[in-house]
């Protein structure tokens, strides 16, 4: 298909998107799906560790600290290391970066999924299993130990050249490991006999906090709840309830409220994923899909102003606008370079978050 055709097929699907468009209306959700009780939140792990089993994969001689751990490793393992210093040249061994989530009130010996990435020059973790390492918390104390097979995952990153030393199957450098961590330290949260809670919106706003405040009192019929600022929600737990918080809760948590929605565009870089949140538009532009030219307003971003493009002169939602992309075959990489593009104009109204 030529260019002309391509982008006039782009603005005929624009068209119509937008002809049939119509936003979604907002629905209740339970509170405990836009807040959080303060201090019930996750607690990050992260920790230090080998994968091993690597078919010539691992890293080289150029990153010395691998070496020196699994010389350290072998030690503890009652292997006695000090004459095999100069011998130890395989590279079926990674260092990699440990990380995990420590759910609340997950209990001591629960299991939990443990992310790896190499933190060397390995080119790829496929096939290698993690040794046996500790994750700590941040006040430095060891809240699990994990182990087991990497499942790697393909996330190469968007550009990555390349390589006719590329591992088959394509660099992997980044892994799961299933259900591999076990819990070996919790973390103690007590309700019952408290006076007061916090709950935390996910997403602060003046408007859902004051929604959420009127729906707390209008249940209870009684003034227990009131918004401390945009994302903060003091609870005043009664007398009658103080041995039993943890049910007065349940009933707080399981209220309905329409929360202020904020249009919001979710993009992975490294994965290439995009998720966009509903009622995310975009206002009158011009756009060229070859050369990435988004013109709002009499502005400009794109690299070759002069190339010819068509105006998109009503506004339409950002789903269609990326469905109509897909459909000419645009790559990840133009898909996300036009989105920037848009933000950067003016033209999509919405938040841009990278996830990755």
């Amino acid at each position: 298909m030529k260019k002309p055709d391509r982008v006039c097929a782009l603005m005929f699907l624009l068209f119509w998107g937008a002809m049939l468009f119509f936003p979604a209306s907002s629905r209740a959700e339970r509170i405990e799906d836009i807040a959080h009780v303060e201090g019930v939140t996750d607690n990050p792990l992260v920790g230090y560790g080998l994968v091993v089993g690597l078919p010539g994969t691992g890293d080289s001689k150029m990153t010395p600290f691998t070496k020196r751990s699994l010389e350290s490793a072998l030690s503890r393992l009652g292997v006695n290391v000090r004459d095999l210093d100069q011998k130890i040249r395989g590279k079926n061994v990674a260092a990699v970066v440990m990380t995990a989530r420590l759910i609340p009130f997950m209990g001591i010996g629960s299991r939990m999924s443990v992310h790896v990435a190499s933190v060397g020059d390995a080119t790829s973790l496929l096939g290698g299993t993690l040794l046996l390492g500790a994750l700590k918390g941040p006040d430095g104390n060891v809240y699990a130990t994990a182990q087991g097979p990497v499942n790697t995952l393909r996330a190469e990153r968007i550009g990555f050249p390349k390589d006719k030393k590329e591992p088959l199957g394509g660099r992997r450098t980044v892994g799961l490991v299933e259900d591999g961590g076990l819990v070996v330290r919790n973390v103690p949260i007590v309700f019952n006999g408290r006076k007061h809670l916090w709950l935390n919106l996910n997403q602060s706003s003046f408007t859902t906090a004051s929604r959420v405040v009127r729906a707390i009192n209008a249940h209870f019929q009684v003034r227990v709840a009131r918004a401390s600022d945009a994302g903060t929600i003091t609870v005043t737990i009664p007398a009658a309830d103080q041995d039993d918080v943890v049910g007065f809760m349940a009933h707080i948590l399981n209220l309905r409220v329409t929360p202020d929605s904020v249009p919001l565009v979710v993009i992975n870089q490294q994965t290439g994923t995009i998720v966009i949140s509903k009622d995310v538009t975009v206002s009158p532009c011009a756009v060229s899909q070859k050369d990435l030219t988004v013109q709002v307003g009499g502005k400009k971003s794109g690299p070759s102003p002069g190339e010819p493009f068509q105006v998109v002169d009503r506004s339409v939602s950002l789903r269609q606008v990326v469905r109509a992309l897909n459909l000419l075959g645009t790559r990840t990489p133009d898909l996300i370079a036009i989105l920037e593009a848009l933000k950067e104009s003016g033209a999509l109204k919405a938040r841009i978050r990278v996830a990755g």
